[in-house]
């Protein structure tokens, strides 16, 4: 009986500790919860068909729906915030793209090839760490009030709607309008293709190789707003590779702005850039000037015009070119939308800038010389 009384206690109180644990548990879990301030699931599903012509040596007009770009790229994305308790909070965003055509990924086939950081905000600033985007993709949407749309003065510089970087750490502060960032990457885009400007990521034997670093500062009064920011990738991607050698870089400047009079919006801006590796077989060691004006117009609620032009010029190669383009878009509502879109590039003599900023290069690109004009009709829907 003593035996039996002493196993009966023991277990009454294994269940006391189980239930003891148990409840401690599920205190941990709402403590967590409550902690959790949100996670927002977003997104943009953007699509259409797109018309081009004078693609390639035999100058061919294809008609084709666009994998990167229409009046905005395809992504879907995750960002969540938690309140961590005095003025702390922990970050984290997950973004990836995809081309509604095929169902399939952009960015090099990365799951998350958009986006994908975490770290810590506070009274101080952001601090985050992972693939990022370079300061000078958030200064640039200052003052393009067209781009990343498919034909857009953009198309003279690709890189300016697409400039991300892995293993980055980023500081971002901003406090009444005045917004000052900093961003650099420890090894950049070991995924692309060296064609397509990749690099080898992280060098254990090149402290150069592959680096790159950018800064922003930025006002924004509401009405009206000013950004200037400096970006510079270092080479180090071998043969094939625009930038094959670390002591090689790609540095660009850039200042623009905006101003909103009544329903109407202008923006301009100006990009001064010193490449030391070869970005096309007619640019090399080359310094270019690229500036561009646009605007976009409320004409009512549910209707919008935009129109932009923008020129580039490369020294001592008449390797530049000029584009105009332009779009009209209905809105159904705040989320879905439907709009027509056409621009044309004006090519110099050893330029070959394609108007089409939604395939991969070299789908669209015509021949040194050639002009080229494109049109889309297309629909976007956000969530």
């Amino acid at each position: 009986m003593g035996y039996m009384s002493n196993r009966i206690r023991a277990g009454r109180a294994r269940r006391r500790v189980a239930r003891c644990g148990l409840a401690m548990l599920v205190a941990g879990l709402a403590s967590a919860a409550h902690a959790q301030s949100s996670v927002t699931l977003y997104g943009v599903i953007d699509t259409g068909v797109e018309y081009v012509t004078n693609v390639g040596p035999k100058k061919s007009s294809v008609v084709r729906v666009p994998t990167l770009t229409a009046s905005l790229p395809s992504l879907w994305g995750l960002r969540g915030k938690e309140d961590l308790g005095g003025g702390l909070s922990a970050v984290f965003v997950l973004e990836s793209g995809f081309a509604p055509s095929q169902g399939s990924l952009n960015q090099g086939g990365r799951l998350f090839g958009r986006q994908a950081y975490a770290g810590l905000s506070g009274p101080w600033g952001t601090v985050t760490l992972g693939r990022q985007y370079s300061q000078i993709f958030w200064t640039v949407l200052t003052g393009d009030t067209l781009a990343p749309n498919i034909y857009a003065a953009a198309d003279l510089d690709p890189y300016l709607t697409q400039p991300r970087v892995d293993n980055a750490i980023t500081y971002n502060f901003t406090s009444s309008g005045l917004t000052v960032a900093a961003t650099y990457s420890f090894g950049r885009d070991a995924v692309d293709s060296a064609a397509a400007g990749g690099c080898a990521g992280e060098s254990p034997t090149d402290w150069r190789a592959c680096k790159s670093m950018s800064a922003m500062v930025k006002y924004d009064a509401g009405k009206w707003g000013v950004a200037a920011a400096f970006d510079r990738n270092y080479g180090g991607g071998g043969a094939g590779s625009p930038l094959p050698l670390s002591s090689q870089t790609d540095t660009r400047a850039v200042i623009d702005g905006f101003a909103k009079f009544g329903n109407a919006t202008i923006g301009a801006g100006f990009l001064h850039r010193i490449n030391h590796g070869e970005q096309t077989p007619t640019i090399f060691d080359a310094t270019s000037n690229y500036w561009w004006i646009g605007g976009n117009y409320l004409v009512r609620p549910d209707f919008s015009l935009d129109a932009q032009f923008g020129q580039i010029t490369v020294s001592n190669k008449d390797a530049g070119g000029s584009v105009i383009a332009a779009r009209a878009m209905y809105f159904f509502s705040k989320s879905t939308s439907v709009y027509v879109t056409a621009g044309h590039v004006f090519n110099q003599r050893n330029g070959a800038f394609t108007i089409d900023g939604g395939t991969v290069p070299p789908a669209s690109t015509p021949l040194p010389g050639v002009g080229q004009t494109g049109a889309m009709v297309g629909m976007r829907h956000l969530f």
